[in-house]
Order: structure tokens, then C-alpha cells, then sequence
């Protein structure tokens, strides 16, 4: 995906912008992210940002689409090519991997932003589960492989299978969001692919 003309600017600053969205969410809640409050924290010009964006609601759905690409887009490769059990569980870690390698001061900014959504804008909530559908639906495209080749239980139903996981997954970035970079980040995604797999397939990594 190509990023809006004007938006990005070097990855360095973009960094810093990410890291003040995550610390004001995470310290002050969504009314003190503000777009000057996001300039200042970040140390960045605060007239770049407002020709950039016009809101901050603006701001953090383009920071949520960044910050979806990070965790899934490497690992992605690995999910749309699994063929086997062993295939999906080494995407998982890759999943956990690359998400711990977001870690800013304040915390993990998705799981923050996930945290937080309900007091954010509906665009944001609506960037999440927009730039998470295609991943959901990758993941379901996998169960689907896998039930053909008798990897699964015939009776599994892929789409919800992948409906379920994503949502554990959703919802342990949002509990582990100020999580310590030595802690289990994403515990609950984990057990809850390890259980979809064990229950329809028997025993997994």
C-alpha cells in the first residue's frame, strides 16, 4: 500500500509521532490527543501536521494502518502460503515477534489505540477492523487449506475459526499494551490458536 502523498515523513519522525500518539493515549486519555499536544510531545511542527491531517481522529486511524503493516505484513507471507499446522504456529511467533518490536516508552501503540478505541473517533475503530480484515480473512483462507488437506476436522468452520482468533488477538494487544518488552506479550492470542488447533486437529507447538 502506498502511503498518502505528504503524510509520511522520515521514518524517524513518523516513529516519534506513533510514540507521542501512544504515550498521550496512555497517560492522559483520548481527550488530550490532540493534534498540537501530539506535535509537542513529539517535537514536531505542529503546522505540518494539521496540513497533514485534520483531526487527530485522522491522525491515529493513519497511525493504526502503520501500525497493522508492521506486525502483520512480514509475517503475512508465512500465513498465506501455510500448509500445514506447524505453519500457522510459526506465524503466530512471528506475529508476537514483530508486534513486541513496536514497543515504544509508553507501551505497545495497537494495543493501546485497541485499548482506547471506544473513546476515540469511530474512524478509528473502524481503521482497525478495516486493516485487520484482510489478514482475518487470510487466516480463514488458511483453516480452509488445511481442513481440505485433512489437517482439520471437516466440521470446522474457517471463517468463524478465523473470526474467534483475530478477535482473542484484538483483544490480548489491548490487555498488553503497557506490557514490559521481557513479559508474555500476547498470551491469550497464542492459547487461543493453540486451542482452535488442539480441539480440531490434536496437539500442537
Amino acid at each position: 500500500m502506498v502511503d498518502p502523498p505528504g503524510r509520511r515523513p522520515e521514518p524517524e519522525t513518523w516513529r516519534r509521532v506513533t510514540s507521542a500518539v501512544a504515550e498521550l493515549l496512555c497517560r492522559h486519555g483520548p481527550r488530550e490527543a490532540k493534534l498540537g499536544a501530539v506535535a509537542a510531545t513529539a517535537g514536531v511542527d505542529e503546522s505540518w501536521l494539521r496540513e497533514s491531517f485534520a483531526d487527530v481522529g485522522e491522525l491515529v486511524a493513519e497511525v493504526v494502518r502503520g501500525q497493522v503493516h508492521e506486525v502483520f505484513a512480514v509475517p503475512g507471507h508465512r500465513l498465506t502460503t501455510a500448509a500445514g499446522l506447524d505453519d500457522l504456529c510459526r506465524w503466530r511467533d512471528d506475529v508476537v515477534a514483530a508486534y513486541r518490536a513496536t514497543r515504544v516508552p509508553a507501551g505497545y501503540p495497537l494495543g493501546i489505540i485497541a485499548h482506547e478505541a471506544t473513546g476515540l473517533d469511530d474512524r478509528v475503530g473502524r481503521a482497525l477492523a478495516a486493516h485487520l480484515a484482510p489478514w482475518q480473512s487470510a487466516l480463514g483462507d488458511a483453516f480452509s487449506r488445511l481442513r481440505d488437506r485433512g489437517a482439520l476436522a471437516p466440521c470446522v468452520p474457517p471463517a468463524e475459526l478465523a473470526t474467534a482468533v483475530m478477535g482473542a488477538l484484538v483483544g490480548a494487544m489491548a490487555r498488553s499494551r503497557d506490557a514490559g518488552p521481557t513479559d508474555e506479550v500476547l498470551a491469550p492470542f497464542a492459547m487461543m490458536l493453540r486451542h482452535v488447533m488442539s480441539v480440531f486437529a490434536g496437539p500442537v507447538g
